[in-house]
């Protein structure tokens, strides 16, 4: 199943990223790399694809982009390798979102699939009781939404190909420059 994202954009695979088409602007990539999530893996000595998973956010139309800066949203595109990280699957750091100064509190998160298969992964609290957690699957065109203030991350769930997922998230530091 393919899925249409709505704008000009595409996945690459080799390498790692994405293009950008007419009319759509982005930022240099930020290629997050096996060094930097070693510590959070089973085996951190493992082999994998590096880098991990290629994030750009900030991207979008340009028609769109001053109702995006008002709204104070935030639009990011993110692949991952396909492969494993050791026994593990291709995943990245989890995370808890900052305070936003633009609303005072961490900010929600909505994943939007747009090619194979991901396992979102949150929980309560980042802290050694994590009270609720959830793991939910979702796969081409499928939304999740993470809550305000919930300790996520994300997992591939095909290790046979790249997956393409879409971050949305409310504003929590400045866009770039067009």
């Amino acid at each position: 199943m393919t899925f249409d994202p709505g704008f000009d954009i595409d996945v690459t695979v080799d390498p790692m990223g994405f293009t950008y088409g007419s009319g759509v602007f982005g930022p240099k990539l930020e290629l997050r790399h096996l060094d930097a999530i070693r510590p959070s893996l089973l085996d951190p000595s493992c082999d994998g694809p590096d880098p991990v998973y290629a994030i750009a956010m900030d991207v979008g139309t340009d028609d769109a982009r001053a109702d995006l800066i008002k709204r104070n949203l935030l639009y990011g595109a993110v692949t991952y390798a396909a492969g494993s990280l050791g026994a593990e699957p291709v995943r990245s750091q989890g995370h808890v979102h900052a305070v936003s100064k633009s609303c005072g509190a961490s900010t929600a998160e909505l994943y939007e699939i747009w090619s194979g298969r991901a396992v979102i992964l949150m929980q309560e609290t980042d802290s050694d009781d994590p009270s609720r957690c959830f793991a939910v699957e979702a796969g081409v065109g499928e939304l999740v939404v993470v809550p305000p203030g919930w300790a996520h991350g994300t997992v591939s769930a095909d290790r046979e190909a790249a997956t393409g997922i879409v971050r949305v998230c409310l504003l929590h530091q400045d866009h770039g420059a067009p």
